[in-house]
């Protein structure tokens, strides 16, 4: 064990991959803080250029570029109360008060303070936690992890969506999406429609930057071209209102440290995510504060609990994923596909198969998370700029490079096409309340829960019995009925609550 430890450090802590991840947190930060985009769509957009490049610098840049992204968000959200990314919007509520007051620095550096705590804790529970349930995994057999992927595909349904069964309904559409080309075991040809191009299935980098990405720029430029308009800041004189003290600082450890346990679990939970992990960090701040009524008005601690909690979701949302090869984020399910790329599949046998690259992968996280330190400040005073760049600019910019990436994936036009149909898709989508997020990660999940379902069916000689005879399947299977239950339930009581006009 020490040895591969040894073999880890010697292989990852070098110059070039710690500009790797400073580099991610840079691009991160810096996309982040622009209304609109987010570490997802950076992410997205990162992965083609990362083919010739080693595994450990390309995936500690994506994942510093995913915690960058989410401190970047809280910049806007501060400064213009224009949360840069969804999750960035529980900050604003107490990050913009302190902003009219003239203390923006003294928020800003709160937020930053806390996302790097926050990120620490998390990614040295990822580095303790995930050998112990990587070997519990390899304690699972096909039928279990059938039952377990699908577990998991009811949860994430409810991954950017508000209705839950809008969520199944994009899960369904993921996993069906998932069965086009060659079938896994007979190899017969499956809704390809005489197409060659499809008898490999549909190009997932294709795929995500089509609805992360594009359709996501559709949105906005239906939304408008008008530039975002800057209010002109007032700036406290007094020195303490552009930094934070150590009192203060010390008075939000505990809120920062029981957000951080609460976003990490959000994130080892598949699907919940950080937008999630925001609002319950700041409402149980809120809750356990003495003085409750502070927040909204410009309370520190309400922006110490959110930034805390969301960042805490990037860690541990990597511990289900390299243990289990679930995804228990969006971006997380993006970064899957990094290490596929790299000839490394998430799940049981990955520390077993590449010990030294994932020991050396969490450190080098551990330690670039203090490059946050130091990184961000410069994007503080530059980010009323960048969140004002016109999106006449910017949109432009953005889908030339979405299209250079999905022709990038293998100089394929037919690439471009599979963009452009799921941006179009991604849209309507969007408009209608279906839940990309849950498409693409069932998208992922989807073939693996096929093969290990037909996996267990020829162990059993086509006896369906065999999920209900495993204690781990009927434990999952369980859990899979309840959470459905549940959410025809949740829906029936929510319509008989309606006034009836």
């Amino acid at each position: 064990m020490l040895e591969t430890l040894g073999n880890a450090a010697v292989m990852a802590l070098t110059i070039k991959n710690f500009f790797g991840a400073a580099l991610g947190i840079f691009l991160g930060s810096f996309l982040g803080a622009i209304p609109g985009l987010n570490g997802t769509m950076a992410i997205a957009l990162l992965i083609p250029v990362t083919y010739t490049w080693s595994p450990l610098f390309s995936i500690a840049m994506l994942v510093g570029c995913w915690k960058g992204s989410v401190y970047g968000g809280s910049i806007s959200a501060i400064l213009l109360n224009a949360p840069g990314t969804p999750e960035a919007a529980a900050t604003a509520q107490d990050g913009y008060p302190l902003t009219q007051q003239g203390k923006a620095g003294k928020a800003l550096k709160m937020a930053l303070y806390a996302s790097v705590i926050g990120a620490i804790l998390s990614d040295s529970l990822l580095m303790v936690a995930s050998p112990p349930i990587a070997a519990l995994a390899l304690m699972f057999g096909p039928a279990d992890l059938a039952m377990l992927i699908l577990f998991a595909l009811v949860v994430v349904a409810g991954t950017g969506s508000r209705s839950q069964v809008k969520g199944l309904m994009s899960t369904a559409l993921g996993v069906l999406i998932a069965t086009v080309g060659l079938d896994p075991i007979t190899t017969q040809r499956r809704f390809t429609f005489g197409s060659i191009e499809l008898d490999s299935g549909i190009g997932l980098l294709a795929m995500l930057i089509g609805l992360l990405v594009m359709s996501e720029v559709l949105i906005q430029i239906e939304e408008g071209w008008s530039e975002v308009r800057v209010k002109q800041l007032k700036k406290s004189q007094n020195p303490d209102d552009q930094r934070v003290t150590w009192p203060e600082l010390k008075g939000c450890l505990g809120t920062i440290f029981r957000a951080s346990l609460l976003g990490s679990f959000c994130g080892a939970l598949p699907g919940v995510g950080s937008i999630t992990a925001a609002f319950m960090g700041y409402d149980q701040a809120k809750k356990l504060s003495k003085h409750p009524e502070r927040f909204g008005k410009g309370e520190l601690k309400g922006i110490a609990a959110p930034e805390a909690a969301n960042n805490a979701v990037c860690g541990a949302g990597l511990i289900p994923l390299i243990t289990l090869g679930i995804p228990g984020a969006l971006s997380a399910a993006v970064i899957m596909g990094a290490f596929m790329i790299h000839g490394m599949a998430p799940g049981p046998m990955l520390m077993q198969e590449h010990p030294e690259t994932i020991y050396g992968l969490f450190m080098l996280l551990i330690l670039s998370d203090f490059f946050m330190l130091v990184i961000p400040l410069p994007l503080m005073k530059a980010g009323q700029w960048v969140i004002t760049v016109p999106r006449s600019y910017l949109f432009p910019v953005i889908l030339i490079l979405c299209g250079i990436g999905a022709y990038g994936t293998h100089q394929n036009l037919f690439d471009v096409k599979v963009m452009v149909f799921f941006g179009v898709l991604g849209y309507f989508m969007k408009k209608w309340d279906l839940s990309p997020a849950a498409l693409l990660i069932a998208f992922i999940l989807g073939p693996m829960a096929e093969v290990y379902l037909r996996q267990a069916l020829m162990i059993s000689g086509g006896d369906p019995s065999i999920f209900v005879t495993r204690p781990l399947a009927v434990v999952f299977l369980v859990l899979t009925i309840a959470m459905i239950t549940w959410t025809i339930y949740s829906q029936w009581r929510d319509k008989k609550a309606l006034p009836i006009e």
